[in-house]
């Protein structure tokens, strides 16, 4: 209406109506990341745990890791969402390509219209300047 992009979240509520709520680019962002964690972590299991039987010691160290609080989360997304704006945009668009929707180079290659070579270049690059900016 205004221009502005908004976000919503929806759910079912406790009487099990769909509903829908504005929520701030902020929320939505923690909610993405939880989401994409999920999903990595179910194709984790999915390619590796489920064939091997996990040791009593795997057991225990998972249970002592307890999940992330959403206050943690958003801390998490809030410290990676200013990490990648001290990318260029070429950078943070090829690193979220590769790492977040999980294409190659190549794919990535024919997406930008670019040799490989340079998404290799801007991936390597922005991880770089990622590792540089965590480290201080």
């Amino acid at each position: 209406m205004d221009g502005a992009t908004r976000y919503y979240a929806a759910f079912r509520d406790g009487n099990g109506v769909q509903q829908e709520a504005e929520i701030p680019r902020e929320v939505y962002m923690a909610l993405d990341a939880c989401r994409l964690v999920e999903k990595r972590q179910t194709n984790e299991f999915e390619r590796h745990w489920e064939r091997f039987a996990l040791s009593e010691a795997q057991l225990t160290a998972r249970m002592l890791r307890p999940p992330l609080s959403m206050e943690e989360a958003v801390a998490q997304t809030a410290d990676m969402q200013s990490a990648l704006a001290a990318l260029t945009d070429t950078q943070r668009r090829r690193f979220l390509l590769h790492n977040e929707h999980e294409l190659n180079y190549q794919q990535i290659a024919i997406v930008e219209g670019c040799s490989v070579r340079a998404v290799e270049y801007s991936v390597a690059a922005a991880k770089a300047t990622l590792k540089k900016y965590f480290l201080e």
